[in-house]
């Protein structure tokens, strides 16, 4: 049974027609289910757990990045897959393989599943990344340590790739989702009159860091959405969340 979870963006007017053409290939390749369309009254978490109760076994983000992200943190703990599709532009889709609009419907129905690393601070799960927002950051892992890095970088801890303070993605693939790992990058910035470049990368695997900070508490953002503050941990969780793939996808 599968449970569809609208964000609260799609409320607008602009969506109704893409919608509409999603709803219609649900139907026709008979996997429609239970649609829930999230306001400020419904609470993500009470939804899907109630969806779990009576029967759900298959979770679908309708939305984008931010949508997904938000959901991974509540079932990584459930015995459900997790599929998207997305509405807007969409990184983690474009990794999984999965097209935009109607067409993720197809992809859906094939239901290739795959299990992939989750990254883990405290009690909260992320799938993309942790961005770091101060490079006097220090990272210890292993028998390593890492505590001079230059101002104008990029310092990320990476699940699924590398991701910029643009949001764009790399075609150069700094990690793979299946491996058991996590990768700090740290990206030195080139700055010229009209732009800024990414310079090479530096790419250290761990399944757990320590970051800690020079002076003040450092901030780290999970999926552009859970905030931390320096110190803390960071683990993998190894095959922690079934994604519905696609044949396209970018591991």
């Amino acid at each position: 049974m599968y449970l569809y979870i609208y964000d609260t963006f799609l409320s607008d007017k602009k969506y109704y027609s893409l919608l509409n053409k999603i709803e219609n290939r649900l139907a026709d390749l008979e996997i429609k289910g239970k649609v829930c369309r999230l306001n400020i009254l419904k609470n993500m978490k009470e939804v899907v757990e109630d969806g779990i109760k009576q029967g759900v076994d298959t979770v679908v983000a309708v939305g984008n990045d931010l949508t997904f992200s938000k959901i991974v943190n509540i079932i990584a703990e459930l015995n459900v897959t997790l599929g998207i599709i997305p509405v807007t532009k969409s990184k983690i889709a474009e990794i999984l393989g999965v097209p935009e609009g109607e067409a993720a419907c197809d992809t859906l129905a094939q239901r290739l599943i795959q299990k992939i690393d989750l990254g883990k601070i405290s009690n909260q799960y992320f799938i993309d990344s942790a961005t770091i927002d101060d490079t006097n950051v220090i990272l210890s892992f292993d028998k390593f340590q890492i505590s001079s890095i230059a101002k104008n970088a990029l310092v990320t801890i990476c699940n699924l790739g590398f991701l910029a303070d643009n949001q764009s993605i790399y075609k150069e693939r700094l990690s793979v989702p299946t491996d058991g790992l996590l990768e700090a990058v740290i990206a030195p910035i080139k700055a010229t009159l009209f732009s800024k470049k990414i310079k090479q990368q530096s790419i250290f695997p761990f399944t757990k860091i320590k970051l800690d900070s020079k002076a003040e508490p450092v901030t780290v953002t999970i999926d552009q959405q859970a905030v931390f503050k320096t110190p803390l941990e960071v683990t993998v969780a190894p095959k922690k969340l079934k994604v519905v793939v696609g044949s396209k996808r970018l591991f």
